[in-house]
């Protein structure tokens, strides 16, 4: 197993060990669990970039990586929803979340169909800004939980800027979802025909 996927592998575990920290009550494990996500949301960007630069891209980082942020990204929703972070925007965040998650299914749905064509489908841009936004956005709230918890820093600018931040990217990532999802159907929606 070369660098590039055994970064891609350990986003999973990164993406657990911050979920873990946030359950356990010890000073300064929200500030941990957001430093976990970090570190895990950073293994995206070398993880690419080393497999590329050195011409490491093989079968099972394409699968894997993809695989990751999606277990990362919806581990993450379900933990943040799960410890009602979102506090009084909850619904409208579930429903951004809820929105996101079928996005997910449906193009990886289109995938494994296009594969079984032996189609490739590389990733679109829209959808890696999606994914960072979501990343961002997942961040901000635990950045801004730890804020809160850590250093009770719950009724400060720099909860509330950070904080909502984490809202209109969520957002704003919800629509990319929404405009990737729709161009994949509109591009590769014949494989559902066949």
């Amino acid at each position: 197993m070369n660098i590039p996927n055994v970064l891609t592998s350990s986003r999973v575990a990164l993406a657990f060990a911050s979920a873990v920290a946030l359950c356990v009550e010890i000073p300064y494990m929200k500030s941990a669990a957001f430093v976990l996500f970090v570190l895990g949301g950073l293994t995206d960007w070398f993880d690419g970039r080393i497999a590329r630069k050195y011409n490491l891209v093989t079968t099972f980082g394409k699968f894997m990586d993809a695989l990751a942020d999606k277990i990362m990204v919806i581990g993450m929703f379900m933990v943040l929803f799960a410890f009602e972070l979102y506090g009084e925007w909850t619904i409208p965040a579930l429903l951004c979340a809820l929105v996101s998650v079928a996005r997910e299914f449906f193009v990886s749905g289109i995938r494994m169909l296009a594969a079984n064509k032996s189609i490739v489908l590389a990733a679109e841009t829209v959808g890696k800004y999606k994914a960072a936004l979501q990343m961002y956005s997942i961040g901000a709230v635990l950045f801004a939980f730890a804020c809160k918890v850590d250093f009770s820093l719950g009724s400060s600018i720099i909860y509330d800027l950070t904080f909502y931040s984490g809202i209109v990217t969520l957002g704003i990532s919800t629509f990319l979802s929404v405009w990737s999802g729709a161009s994949y159907g509109i591009r590769y929606g014949y494989l559902l025909k066949s």
